[in-house]
């Protein structure tokens, strides 16, 4: 009982504007912040017919950023908060089955 009220109490802290995406992307370019605290990718679905819609992704992980390339095609899931920044979750090459998940 106690479990439920806590999942319940929590649940209601959420301003439940969570999105979470998983898609192809293809970057466009590579940039970080003067102070280098920041690291982030432009890039849009290269799949979607509507439009090409370039979006900022942060990454937190410097050594991941350093292995994106730019003009590469890769299948990702990335997710934002609220009004926050878009922030890579997981990213591999279309074809490699054999990447960690």
């Amino acid at each position: 009982m106690l479990l439920i009220i806590t999942v319940v109490v929590l649940g209601g802290c959420t301003d439940g504007s969570y999105t979470s995406t998983t898609s192809y992307l293809k970057v466009t370019d590579k940039k970080y912040s003067d102070d280098y605290k920041e690291a982030w990718i432009m890039a849009y679905n290269p799949y979607d017919s509507e439009k090409k819609n370039v979006i900022k992704i942060v990454v937190e992980e410097p050594m991941v950023w350093n292995l994106i390339e730019k003009g590469r095609e890769y299948f990702s899931s990335y997710s934002k908060k609220g009004e926050k920044p878009w922030v890579l979750e997981q990213i591999a090459f279309p074809s490699d089955e054999k990447a960690l998940r």
